[in-house]
């Protein structure tokens, strides 16, 4: 395996290991009645699950989005 192989690997567990976390401490807050909310004009992101795909998806955008609207509780 390459050193660019072994690179993208080593960037795609670190992101599904971001996003693992992100679901569990969205469900954590959700449970304490302290749920994590961000709107975007008409979209609002409020479910764990969705926090998580999104930081799957879109890492860069999302999960430092999600720890600056978990910030604000």
């Amino acid at each position: 395996m390459g050193a660019g192989a072994l690179g993208g690997l080593m960037a795609a567990v670190v992101v599904a290991i971001a996003s693992l976390w992100v679901l569990q401490d969205a469900r954590a807050r959700a449970r304490l009645g302290r749920p994590v909310v961000a709107t975007f004009g008409a979209l609002t992101v409020d479910r764990p699950e969705v926090w998580a795909a999104l930081s799957l998806v879109v890492v860069v955008v999302f999960l430092p989005l999600y720890l600056v609207a978990r910030a604000a509780d």
